[in-house]
């Protein structure tokens, strides 16, 4: 009977271990399922997190869109008039079709300050800018004048200014102040009488220099010069203050015809333009005291270089000017050098825009005089 007992205590205590063993295994078999579920539930609901709670979402959505908005620039408004007030703010001069008006006296309109207070009057300004005076060349002109206002008057008068320029006061000299329209018994010369005479004729070229010549002792404005003019001219030509008195001399002769050479005597006694200015390529020598007294006004103000440069340039709009004219307003194409050019200087597209300008501006008095045509 003990035998008994003891077997069914041991074969119980077997089965309650078996029941143990077996109920802690699948209490780890499941433990593990639900702790990896559970890993795999949160691992899922953290990029979702925000979504739970739509409020904190919105807050984080806030700051960045305002990051966004900083990286954009802010765009100004717009304005309803915004066309007027670009049209006002543009310069008067923009159109050349518009404002024109060849009754305007230039030389008493103000100017639109391109020089600040150097240039006083439009006449002066647009001869300069025309042809591509900078700010340094007019304060360098303005430097000299200063210098020959020997009584700090504030203006230089003509003694001051044949002084500066090693020039005696003659007709012929004092043609000069012609290009301003000074008087002769002026007495004294502001800053832009000045410029207007100093850049005209310092840009002068030689046929220009001698038409210059003609007109001057043209005395009627007949287009001819008689033989009493001839006379007055060949007398100041031959001045003994010159180089060559004896050469100019021999060609005013060639011009009068005392030698027989019928080549450039005209048979009516009259020189007109033509043949003035064939005589004078032929015979350069003769306009000696015009020429010198333009290497005098060059030497006594920016220098040679400077001058024939600025000359240069001027000859270059003319010729821009000619084929705009031929081609119906098109500018040629740049060259290879020019466009090599144009990468250490900007005078190139400086020569082009002046060449426009003044081509628009020639369309634009074209248009004036046919509508004053059509309207009579």
């Amino acid at each position: 009977m003990k035998l008994r007992n003891k077997q069914k205590q041991w074969s119980g205590e077997q089965s309650r271990e078996k029941t143990v063993a077996k109920s802690t295994t699948d209490a780890q078999t499941h433990g593990n399922k639900i702790h990896i579920a559970l890993e795999a539930v949160t691992e899922e609901k953290i990029p979702s997190a925000p979504a739970k709670d739509p409020i904190e979402g919105k807050k984080n959505k806030k700051p960045a869109s305002t990051d966004s908005k900083a990286s954009k620039p802010i765009l100004p408004k717009r304005d309803s008039n915004a066309k007027e007030k670009l049209a006002e703010s543009l310069p008067e001069t923009t159109d050349p079709t518009e404002n024109f008006n060849d009754n305007v006296d230039y030389r008493k309109v103000e100017s639109n300050g391109l020089y600040n207070i150097l240039v006083q009057t439009r006449r002066c300004e647009e001869l300069c800018s025309g042809l591509g005076l900078t700010m340094k060349d007019i304060r360098k002109l303005k430097r000299k004048y200063n210098d020959n206002d020997m009584y700090h008057s504030g203006e230089i008068n003509q003694a001051e200014f044949f002084f500066m320029i090693k020039e005696e006061q003659r007709p012929l000299t004092q043609g000069i102040f012609r290009l301003a329209d000074v008087a002769v018994d002026q007495k004294f010369l502001s800053f832009d009488e000045y410029l207007l005479c100093v850049v005209t004729f310092a840009t002068f070229t030689k046929p220009e220099l001698y038409e210059h010549v003609f007109d001057l002792y043209d005395a009627d404005q007949s287009g001819a010069l008689d033989e009493s003019e001839c006379t007055k001219m060949s007398l100041e030509l031959q001045s003994k203050q010159f180089n060559y008195p004896a050469n100019v001399a021999t060609a005013i002769r060639l011009l009068e015809g005392k030698d027989g050479l019928a080549a450039f005597a005209p048979d009516d006694g009259l020189v007109d333009l033509d043949q003035f200015m064939k005589f004078a390529r032929n015979f350069p020598v003769a306009f000696f005291p015009i020429i010198n007294m333009q290497k005098n006004i060059r030497a006594a103000t920016l220098g040679e270089s400077r001058w024939s440069r600025i000359t240069a340039n001027k000859l270059k709009v003319h010729e821009l000017v000619s084929y705009m004219r031929r081609h119906h307003g098109d500018v040629p194409d740049l060259s290879f050098c020019e466009i090599t050019a144009s990468i250490f200087s900007n005078e190139i597209f400086s020569i082009r825009k002046r060449a426009v300008e003044f081509y628009a501006l020639e369309i634009a008095r074209r248009r004036h005089v046919d509508a004053e045509v059509t309207e009579d």
